[in-house]
Formats: structure tokens, sequence, C-alpha cells
């Protein structure tokens, strides 16, 4: 028991390395994690690291989503933009258009691949990448100027480009 104790100072040391790498991680996605518990004496300094990594967890998928979401829309923009400006696609052409879900686009898909790569190696690689961290570099920033709160987390609206955003969780702020 002892020799527990000795190592509570290193736990706490260590886990605040820990919040900060995965805070660099997560500024990387438009997100910050919620405040480190603070430091208490004794064994009990374990289980508020737990919980607190716990609720983390919770609210990764909604990190993720929001990630997600951001890369989907300024991949489309680039795609159909860049389409655009050469002539490629008629928007009138698309009114009252149904998407096909992906399982149905098997036949179109494997003739597009080598457009694909292309796609990846002069936009997505040289500014859609760059655009989808400014995107969420600035979220974070706006949501969350100085410390995470429940009342300046961002509106579904301003995380996801799309629109489309998950319920608010008790993990990372988005």
């Amino acid at each position: 028991m002892a020799e527990l104790e000795r190592v509570i100072p290193e736990v706490a040391r260590r886990a605040e390395g820990v919040y900060q790498e995965y805070k660099k991680a997560l500024g990387a996605l438009g997100a910050e994690p919620l405040p480190l518990p603070k430091p208490v004496e004794g064994l009990q300094v374990f289980f508020l690291l737990l919980d607190w990594l716990k609720s983390e967890f919770e609210g990764l998928g909604e990190v993720m989503s929001v990630a997600n979401d951001n890369a989907a829309s300024v991949s489309f923009e680039g795609l159909v933009g860049n389409l655009l400006r050469v002539g490629a696609v008629d928007l009138a052409r698309l009114d009252g258009f149904q998407y096909v879900p992906y399982e149905g686009l098997a036949v179109e898909v494997a003739k597009i691949q080598e457009l694909k790569a292309s796609f990846f190696e002069c936009f997505w690689e040289t500014s859609g990448k760059v655009a989808v961290r400014t995107l969420a570099a600035a979220a974070a920033e706006e949501a969350s100027p100085d410390c995470p709160s429940e009342d300046n987390r961002m509106s579904e609206d301003q995380r996801s480009p799309s629109g489309i955003g998950a319920a608010g969780s008790s993990g990372a702020q988005v």
C-alpha cells in the first residue's frame, strides 16, 4: 500500500501529459477535452481519472461524426466546384435528382477509381485536408475561447457544414 501511495503523484503528473497530447489530437478535429479532474489525495485519483476517461470516450463518437461530416462536405464542395468550373456539371439537370445509396453504385464506383486517385492527389492532399483542419480549428476556437462548458458549445449547424450533428454528450466538446 505504501508503494501505491508513492506513485500517486507520478500518476497525476503523467495524466497531465496524456491530457495535453489528447487535447492536441482533439484540436485537429475541432474539439477539446473536458478539464481533468482536480487532483485529490489518495487512491481516489485513480477513480476520478477513470471516470474522466469514460466521459471522454462517450463524447468521442460525436467528435468523429462531426469530423467526418466536415470532410465529406469539403470533399463534395471541392469535387463539384471543380466540375462546375470546367462545365462538366449542369446543376439545372439535377433538379429533382434522386440519390442512389452507395451500395447501388458498384458499377459507377468501379469506373471512377482513377479519377478518385487523382482527386486525392490533386485536391484532398493539397488543399482539402487543410480546409477541414482550418474549419476544425475555427470551430474549436469559437466553441471555447478559454474553457469548455455547456454554454459555449457550438450549435449543430455551426459544427457541421452538412447541418447534421449529433446531440450533445458529457464527453469531448465540439
